[in-house]
């Protein structure tokens, strides 16, 4: 396949008049010269941009079933009381048949948003076995890339822990590179020594963690007065910092727990939309940064355009500090398109996020017709300022293939798959 008329984004460098050639599943070429050759296809991208799929680095596929939903008590004072009114109320009700569905409605909403690869973590502690793998067989029915996990806590009884732990365990066994796994834990403050060091002798070191750190004060508070350590502390005692690992939030962490942090080569993976959603502060990521902490941006399961939270994460350090210096768009490079890319080739075991040769062909095609000059020097400021704010994705490919087409996504009868799902949505309300 060759892709001509276009301007590329290789995820590093801005090339105004490119051309981009697809064989098989990987990318062939990329360059501001027309390549020789003959192809099968060859698509005219009448002047549009091409670029990466994006990659959301920490979502909950699950949540798509909130949307709208009444309660008839919710009146948090704390983060605790927020889960326990809302979320832990919602996913002990899911069964498989919601489940799935909700994979597939995040999988197509994502898709229209630009997403290629999804990293997921799932509750359902009524329906544990066998979650993970509904939820990646309807994601990959779609067409994109998961990586999913289930999280272990205390919660719901020593069986319901050990249950999820051997969930992780066995979808890891399973996993490829269009199906992805971690080894999921809620937070700190759900999860007991004793399941810790059921898991780290379940993970025995070779499954990275994914896991809320310090989302909310109370995760801290709370190791500090059981444990006498800090969040970070406790899990590397229990050797569950695995490299690879996943870190949502970290809101609450101290410099000495970054150290950790950046010592076994773990993610930091910013939330800014949901944290400001749920009242719990924000992760200053600049500070990590600094220190060479590596940060990624996810949405945690508010929507699925990841877009939204790209321009909360540049926004949120500058309200903080009242300084517009502490961050800039330029910043994405290495977080949004490096750390995001990073995450999603280690869980899958291929090269992704760049368009370069030996790369994978996730790619998507967005139209942007930019009023002033574009170039590898201002491109950041012309994504984060133009592009995002007016997504306009045209098509979405993965590993070569067509997912969405003129917007729209192809794999999946959207009608019917809404209206089943707002059938199961009403059934699942009334058990709330």
């Amino acid at each position: 396949m060759l892709i001509k008329n276009v301007s590329v984004f290789t995820g590093k460098d801005f090339i105004k008049h490119g051309y981009v050639v697809v064989r098989g599943n990987n990318f062939d070429y990329v360059g501001g010269t027309e390549p020789e050759g003959n192809y099968d296809e060859i698509i005219d991208g009448n002047g549009r941009l091409l670029m990466p799929g994006f990659i959301n680095a920490h979502t909950h596929i699950y949540s798509a079933f909130a949307r709208g939903m009444a309660l008839d008590y919710f009146n948090p004072s704390s983060f605790t009381e927020l889960l326990e009114q809302l979320w832990w109320r919602l996913d002990r009700k899911l069964s498989l048949p919601e489940i799935e569905l909700s994979a597939y409605i995040a999988a197509v909403e994502s898709s229209e948003s630009g997403v290629t690869s999804l990293i997921d973590h799932h509750s359902s502690p009524a329906e544990i076995s066998g979650s993970l793998n509904t939820i990646a067989r309807a994601v990959n029915d779609v067409g994109l890339r998961v990586d999913t996990c289930y999280e272990v806590s205390d919660r719901d009884g020593v069986k319901a822990a050990e249950r999820g732990i051997s969930e992780n365990v066995s979808f890891f066994e399973r996993r490829n590179e269009f199906k992805g796994a971690h080894f999921g834990l809620h937070a700190g403050f759900t999860l007991s020594d004793e399941t810790l060091k059921k898991v780290s002798e379940a993970s025995k070191g070779r499954i990275p963690i994914h896991v809320h750190v310090a989302e909310g004060p109370e995760d801290e508070e709370s190791s500090l007065s059981r444990y006498g350590k800090r969040v970070v502390q406790r899990f590397y005692d229990y050797e569950l910092l695995i490299p690879g690992s996943i870190f949502a939030h970290c809101i609450h962490v101290n410099d000495n727990e970054l150290a950790l942090i950046k010592e076994r080569d773990v993610y930091v993976v910013v939330n800014a939309q949901s944290n400001i959603n749920n009242g719990v502060g924000i992760t200053f990521w600049p500070h990590f940064t600094e220190r060479g902490v590596k940060v990624g941006i996810g949405n945690d399961g508010f929507g699925f355009n990841i877009a939204n939270d790209i321009r909360f994460f540049i926004l949120t350090p500058h309200h903080e500090k009242r300084d517009p210096k502490v961050s800039s768009t330029r910043d994405l490079l290495n977080t949004f398109f490096k750390s995001n890319a990073e995450i999603a080739s280690r869980s899958f075991g291929i090269n992704l996020g760049f368009i370069e040769p030996e790369y994978r062909a996730d790619f998507i095609i967005v139209d942007y017709n930019s009023p002033t000059p574009i170039n590898s020097e201002n491109f950041s400021d012309h994504f984060f300022y133009g592009i995002i704010d007016n997504l306009k994705v045209i098509d979405v490919y993965v590993s070569g293939k067509p997912v969405v087409k003129h917007g729209k996504n192809i794999t999946i009868d959207k009608e019917v798959l809404y209206s089943e799902a707002r059938k199961i949505a009403s059934s699942l309300w009334r058990k709330i």
